[in-house]
């Protein structure tokens, strides 16, 4: 049986240092909001060889924020992410580059335009594994604190008794008590919790059952951070949800923001397909999938509205 760690997707990406790997591992946060931003595009046209899922993982993950496609030696068409492999231009961008593989094979001194086509994911040719390291971390910690408190909020009184026998057997009516069955006893152990019928049992409560009200804020916080998250990727709540101290305008404006970084990176990858026909002799193709797709005809619909 295959264990986790073997299974483990990202393991085997080289270009991601182990820290990096296991930390990865540990939050699953992360890979829902990676998911989130890879699912951006739809790719069509490739050869069967390109895989274009790992256009976006690894414009995303690795450092340059950038892969290629080349052929292999044996006439393959295959992506690899990419490292400087020559002389800088006037604007500090390589000449050249090194195109690896997750399986070793290597492409060295690659020419864009000429052997090789190159993906960016920015026109700053920067990773998004910044901003997702930032919001998983953060929610994270949301996720603790909420936990935290789940359990501070629990009614947990902690019973103090004089012997065993009453021990147990308040111990067993707590366990009736959790199916709601009744319990009935023919001794008289529970007398000793007090006398004339006045009780005397000591109890210390650990936790406070108000404190449930403060989990509403957390969750609130936690839909603040996500919807900060997706508004920069043209997801913007505020297309569905509109805040009590928002005007109209401010929602228009924060949509049109939004669609700032989704435009940019859409305008990358157009160049790389444009690149890639022009050195393969194919007629590929890049949009928006469906979900940015429907959010783009509705951002447009405002901004042409704005202007009437």
């Amino acid at each position: 049986m295959i264990g986790y760690n073997e299974m483990f997707f990202f393991d085997n990406f080289d270009f991601l240092d182990a820290d990096l790997k296991t930390w990865m591992r540990k939050h699953d946060v992360f890979i829902d909001l990676l998911l989130f931003i890879s699912s951006m595009f739809d790719y069509e046209g490739f050869d069967e060889g390109i895989n274009t899922d790992f256009i976006e993982f690894y414009n995303a993950l690795s450092i340059p924020a950038g892969c290629g496609a080349f052929k292999d030696d044996n006439g393959r068409e295959v992506l690899g992410y990419i490292a400087s492999g020559g002389l800088l231009d006037a604007y500090g961008i390589p000449l050249k580059f090194n195109i690896n593989t997750l399986n070793g094979k290597a492409k060295q001194g690659a020419v864009p335009g000429v052997n090789m086509a190159i993906c960016w994911n920015n026109k700053t040719h920067t990773p998004d594994i910044i901003k997702l390291r930032r919001y998983t971390e953060l929610l994270s910690m949301v996720d603790t604190a909420q936990k935290c408190l789940m359990k501070y909020a629990r009614l947990f009184p902690v019973f103090e008794v004089d012997n065993d026998q009453v021990k147990g057997q308040i111990d067993n009516a707590l366990k009736n008590a959790d199916n709601g069955e009744p319990v009935t006893y023919v001794t008289k152990g529970l007398s000793k919790i007090g006398a004339d019928g006045i009780p005397n049992l000591k109890i210390l409560r650990l936790g406070d059952i108000n404190a449930v009200d403060k989990i509403q804020y957390l969750s609130t916080y936690r839909n603040d951070l996500m919807r900060h998250f997706y508004s920069m990727y043209g997801m913007s709540y505020s297309q569905s949800m509109k805040q009590a101290q928002q005007s109209i305008e401010e929602i228009h404006s924060d949509t049109i923001l939004s669609w700032v970084i989704p435009n940019d990176r859409l305008q990358q990858r157009q160049k790389f397909v444009d690149q890639y026909n022009a050195v393969f002799g194919h007629n590929a193709t890049v949009k928006y999938s469906d979900a940015w797709a429907k959010g783009y005809e509705k951002y447009m619909e405002e901004v042409e509205n704005d202007e009437i």
